[in-house]
């Protein structure tokens, strides 16, 4: 047998063992491999796919990588409409619908209505996605759009590892489509959140609206970043399908979904009569706070599939469907005045501060109104009564404000025109939301860059607090990065509350802070869109400075191949560095020893055997180490940390009272070091 030959058996056989450990890990929510041995699955099919491209099939899990930017979307005509859902908003709304839903069917003869009779879903509070799939291998998908068109975002849903490429059944119809709704878990929405926060960009105002922005990227690498999820809720096949009779009920079509490889939302429930129905919506009411997705309410259908023919349709919704929307925790309160808070890029951010009010178990007494265009679409005025709740329970937002109370002759709050810190004119670009101070030498842009530089994710400069950094800069001893690093002994004992020891350990901190990897330097310049792992990312590809802005100028394709990096990054860094003073801030932060490359952190010394390439656990207190600095230092000789104990896990570093890790590592025959095994490691030595 050939190469080729015995390279398309392998591809086969990578293709199966992937698919079903996804299969187990997002549908049946039970993980089979570890995480390394699936990355080494992974990377292995890439290499084989690279070397020979003519094996590569539309069904490979490869094409959930990053793909080619988009230009837009095309439309796409639904064969089968999208429908809206008619709304009930009380439980007599709902079961008036009920008692209507069985007179229309007992007016059509059919009297014979079981016990489960309706089934109950969890509405998921994210986008409708169609899905199309022939002779089992997904071909196209589209948002919702107006039921009857929507827009193709196919290269996009491919990124959403929960919906499979190929359907895990044999035999599948020739065509096969499914509905359902993608969505971004809570925990995924603060993460992007946490990264936008700190690229200084619009945050978004709840993962429903994160979810939509993601769909609609051009750039799929972004889709693939944000970790979207996926729950199939309906399924449509031709009557020709050989099994199409063994799914009479939509609770059988669910499992069928999971069958095909769908995840399907497992809280669904079937309902013998109104206590029961009465029992779910009361449970899930308060329930809905404990699970890691919004929804919004409950779904309620017909189960039999066919009286839901019988019953059909009205011009926008389905007869033998509802939705019963719960409560939204909102509440009213008076606004007391505006104020403007511009961030390290020079982005102005409105915000509201009002009466405090207790929200989703807080007190909230201020809110961000995100961007100028969403300033004007509220027209607050002054004394106005505003309607406050938490985006997702997370992110207190104004909904809306109450014109009905509007005190007579209150004026309207106006967005600044000039920079309420600096008063020079603001800007707003008409490809983004942001307006922006341009000055920079404004006051708050500068506290601002100095602040994320000493951050903790950054240089983690301890010491240099929040009040520390205004302190210096009002003392005019620092106005920007550099100053840091001109800081002596006299400059800081001439501010109030520094002793002796307090001083010795900052300039410490900050002699130290020089030998910090090269990404984490990369990161504190505060680059607009360069989070901590896109500058994980590019740091792994250039492995200096000169080499990132020499591609930046010259050959910014090279930066478009890493993961992460889309259009927004590329123009980002271009302007950085074509900025003079951007290009000085390096150069004499060189001649301070910060240099920009690999040289400060090991990767260009002898390969640190004990820790590059293992993976280390951390559990427990240690005496001589922060447990930031320890995970640092790992990754910078090229070693990983993990959360959980596994076979895959190389050493357990335990302190002081390490817990249940130590009893799993030791079941599992994990090498279990200390904190001066540890030191012994940095030093290469066993």
């Amino acid at each position: 047998m050939d190469r080729e030959s015995v390279n398309k058996l392998r591809i086969i056989e990578l293709k199966k063992l992937i698919d079903d450990a996804n299969y187990s890990y997002y549908t049946l929510d039970k993980p089979e491999i570890a995480d390394s041995l699936y990355d080494s699955l992974y990377r292995e099919l890439i290499t084989i796919e690279n070397d020979f491209p003519n094996l590569k099939t539309e069904d490979s899990p490869t094409n959930r990588l990053g793909g080619q930017i988009s230009k837009g979307f095309s439309k796409v005509i639904h064969s089968i409409p999208l429908y809206s859902l008619d709304n009930a908003f009380s439980y007599k709304e709902l079961k008036d619908w009920i008692n209507k839903v069985k007179k229309i069917l007992r007016e059509k003869n059919q009297t014979e209505i079981s016990n489960n009779f309706l089934i109950a879903e969890l509405k998921i509070d994210g986008n409708a996605i169609a899905l199309k799939y022939e002779n089992g291998i997904l071909k196209n998908a589209a948002t919702r759009g107006d039921g009857k068109e929507g827009e193709n975002i196919t290269n996009n849903v491919k990124r959403i590892r929960s919906i499979p490429l190929k359907l895990r059944i044999k035999n599948p119809p020739k065509i096969l489509e499914v509905r359902g709704e993608a969505f971004i878990s809570n925990k995924s929405f603060k993460l992007i959140n946490k990264e936008r926060e700190v690229n200084n960009e619009t945050l978004f105002a709840n993962p429903r609206n994160a979810c939509a922005g993601s769909l609609r990227q051009l750039d799929p690498k972004i889709v693939a970043k944000r970790n979207l999820d996926f729950f199939a809720y309906q399924v449509h096949y031709s009557e020709d399908f050989h099994n199409h009779k063994s799914y009479n009920y939509h609770s059988e079509r669910l499992k069928f979904l999971k069958a095909c490889g769908f995840r399907i939302n497992d809280n669904s429930k079937l309902l013998k009569d109104f206590e029961e129905l009465d029992k779910y919506c009361k449970f899930w009411e308060k329930e809905r706070k404990n699970i890691d997705y919004e929804t919004d309410g409950i779904v309620f259908k017909v189960n039999n599939i066919y009286l839901q023919k019988i019953l059909g349709f009205t011009q926008k919704a389905p007869r033998w469907s509802i939705a019963l929307k719960f409560p939204a925790e909102e509440v009213s309160t008076k606004i007391k005045d505006l104020s403007f808070q511009i961030g390290r890029s020079g982005a102005i951010t409105p915000v509201a501060n009002f009466e405090p009010v207790q929200l989703a178990g807080t007190i909230v007494s201020r809110a961000t109104l995100h961007n100028f265009d969403r300033f004007e679409e509220l027209n607050i005025h002054n004394h106005d009564t505003i309607v406050v709740r938490k985006a997702g329970e997370i992110i207190p937002e104004v909904v809306k404000v109450i014109n009905k109370l509007r005190v007579k002759g209150s004026e309207k709050f106006l967005f600044p025109i000039v920079c309420p810190s600096c008063g020079e004119n603001l800007q707003k670009n008409i490809k983004e939301a942001a307006t922006r101070c341009v000055n920079k030498n404004c006051r708050s842009i500068l506290i601002g860059q100095l602040k994320h530089w000493v951050s903790k994710p950054a240089m983690n400069i301890d010491g240099l607090g929040n009040k520390i950094i205004e302190q210096l800069f009002e003392a005019k001893l620092i106005s920007n990065i550099y100053d840091i690093y001109n800081l002596n002994y006299t400059k800081l004992q001439s501010l109030e509350r520094m002793g002796d020891k307090s001083i010795s350990n900052l300039l410490l901190a900050i002699e130290n802070s020089k030998t910090k990897s090269w990404d984490k330097k990369l990161y504190a310049l505060g680059i607009n869109h360069i989070g901590e792992v896109t500058a994980k990312n590019i740091c792994s590809k250039f492995n200096s400075i000169d080499k990132l802005k020499k591609a930046s100028l010259i050959n910014p394709e090279m930066l478009e191949s890493i993961n992460g990096v889309g259009i927004e990054i590329v123009d980002a860094l271009r302007n950085w560095f074509l900025d003079k003073n951007n290009i000085t801030l390096i150069d004499n932060l060189i001649s301070k020893g910060v240099n920009f490359d690999f040289n400060d952190n090991l990767f260009l010394q002898e390969t640190n055997s004990n820790i590059h390439s293992k993976q280390f656990v951390i559990t427990g207190k240690f005496q001589k180490f922060k447990r930031d600095q320890i995970v640092e230092k790992i990754e910078e000789q090229g070693g990983f940390v993990k959360s959980a104990i596994s076979k895959s896990i190389n050493h357990l570093i335990a302190g002081e009272k390490p817990g249940s890790k130590l009893d799993k590592a030791k079941k599992l025959d994990i090498s279990i070091i200390n904190e001066l095994d540890f030191i012994n490691f940095l030093k290469n030595e066993k």
